[in-house]
């Protein structure tokens, strides 16, 4: 398993877990989105924010809520740059591409 898919298997899985992790990736345009804290915790997404269906996706892609922006954003599991749970104490997970 690469350093990447190591990366997003932490996210997948605190996402699954209903944590709050602080991720940033590198976006479409090559800017990096730094400490976005994102959720799938319903408990913490605002009602009218709440997914209406569920839809299959490309499994390379993580789908989260994105707290600061109150909206939904997808990235590609490849554009991690780091990650780190907020929910709990965890160490900060840094991969240098």
């Amino acid at each position: 398993m690469t350093a990447i898919e190591s990366l997003a298997k932490l996210v997948r899985t605190a996402l699954s877990n209903g944590e709050i992790v602080r991720v940033s990736f590198e976006k479409v345009d090559g800017t990096l989105a730094v400490d976005r804290q994102i959720t799938r915790n319903l408990i913490v997404i605002p009602k009218g924010k709440h997914p209406k269906f569920v839809r299959g996706e490309n499994p390379h892609y993580i789908t989260a809520f994105d707290i600061k922006k109150n909206d939904w954003i997808r990235f590609h599991e490849d554009s991690i740059r780091g990650c780190m749970e907020c929910s709990r104490t965890a160490e900060r997970i840094t991969f240098n591409a």
